[in-house]
């Protein structure tokens, strides 16, 4: 019976390491370029989006000719959902960090949205 045990104990815990490992190995879908459209009252307001990982941590920053093309860091990234991503960006322009989140559409696109409201699709550069 001690055996018995002692085997269950051994496999749940190579269970365990083997799914850690699993988790740690994979790379979040959304590293890379992503040139992302948002749809405001002003219009369509065009940004590149970068996202990498160092250190096992993702970052990103984001360019944009209408904020002078100058990059600008992502803040507060949550990639908790595999399919999902949200961040938040402070611009001077409008005085206040905005967020935004995105959800995978297919393997090179996301759509979601900036403040919860204006529209954002985003593709895989």
């Amino acid at each position: 019976m001690k055996k018995i045990a002692f085997m269950m104990v051994c496999l749940m815990a190579m269970l365990f390491v083997s799914n850690n490992t699993y988790a740690q190995d994979q790379k979040s879908p959304f590293i890379g370029s992503w040139l992302a459209t948002a749809s405001t009252p002003m219009g369509d307001s065009e940004m590149t989006i970068v996202f990498e990982e160092k250190d096992g941590k993702i970052t990103g920053y984001m360019t944009a000719e209408a904020m002078g093309e100058e990059k600008i860091e992502c803040e507060d990234i949550n990639t908790e959902k595999a399919d999902e991503i949200s961040f938040t960006f402070y611009t001077a322009m409008a005085g206040m960090n905005i967020d935004v989140y995105l959800t995978l559409d297919g393997e090179n696109a996301a759509k979601g949205a900036m403040m919860g409201q204006f529209p954002v699709e985003a593709k895989r550069k």
